[in-house]
């Protein structure tokens, strides 16, 4: 059962700052009495590919610390497949806070404590995110477009929300490849009819974690592929784009990456998600330590 608290979830360069901590445990216990925590499957992940031994050991004990008082949250693809299935085959019945994101085999993972010490594993996550970052950036080449650049991504969500325009074939193509054959849930199920601009309207104004990610593509669309030399960017890359997932999860999504922060908070604003995107030391400083 949640606890009256108010939630927060975090990324990877937080759980690197609190292995860094003299004593992380004073801070994770401060977190923890005022807060419901939440520790991201893929923020557990990347922690997983840490190379270093000793400090993928203080990244899993920093987990375990965390989840021993606080829960996990699932990977953002499966949770984005469970939404989406649920809402096809329920529409009138969906309501995205009756889908299940909590991870239990995640948290007993960390709990046990094992996960540190198998190196293959460690190679292989490594070269899973590698290959993942590779191929999320091959899908925003630069644009050959001859009309001139939008001059924001506030223009930009303008212009791509318009009748079958970029944003609603990027919401079309997650929701499709929920029923790819290899996503494993409901092996050999297709769709063979696509939802159109208005149903995927309607998904996403009910479906908040969907919405999010499809706003988080669009600004990694924007940055990589439109955005002008000298606007401001969005460099964050897949797994820090794919975290918008979980901002509906949280009052406060905690973050020491300066490119992460400035795109989530872009993100939660478009996609007018009431959550706060915050720094570690401002978070940490407002702590009774």
């Amino acid at each position: 059962m949640m606890r009256d608290q108010p939630t927060i979830a975090m990324d990877n360069s937080v759980l690197n700052r609190l292995a860094k901590e003299n004593d992380p445990e004073p801070v994770i216990s401060a977190m923890l009495s005022g807060y419901e925590v939440r520790v991201p499957e893929m923020a557990f992940g990347e922690a997983i590919a840490t190379a270093k031994p000793e400090v993928r050991m203080k990244l899993m004990e920093v987990c375990r610390l965390l989840v021993a008082s606080g829960s996990g949250i699932t990977a953002a693809h499966w949770l984005m497949d469970r939404h989406i299935k649920r809402f096809h085959d329920y529409p009138l019945r969906y309501s995205w806070r009756n889908v299940q994101s909590r991870y239990f085999d995640l948290e007993e993972a960390i709990l046990s404590g094992n996960y540190h010490v198998d190196e293959a594993l460690v190679s292989e996550q490594a070269a899973q995110m590698e290959a993942n970052q590779a191929e999320f950036e091959q899908c925003f080449p630069k644009s050959q477009r001859t009309t001139p650049l939008p001059n924001s991504f506030a223009d930009w969500i303008a212009e791509c929300q318009i009748k079958d325009g970029s944003f609603w074939n990027t919401a079309r193509g997650l929701y499709c490849a929920a029923f790819r054959p290899q996503n494993g849930i409901m092996i050999g199920r297709l769709l063979s009819n696509p939802p159109d601009d208005a149903a995927l309207k309607t998904f996403l104004d009910l479906c908040p974690p969907m919405r999010a990610i499809v706003y988080a593509f669009e600004l990694t669309h924007y940055d990589r592929s439109l955005r002008k030399e000298k606007a401001l960017s969005y460099k964050a890359g897949r797994n820090d784009q794919m975290m918008a997932v979980y901002l509906p999860y949280c009052e406060q999504f905690l973050t020491d990456d300066k490119q992460q922060h400035r795109c989530l908070t872009e993100v939660a604003s478009r996609a007018g998600i009431p959550t706060q995107v915050r720094f570690y030391d401002d978070f940490r400083s407002s702590l009774p330590i």
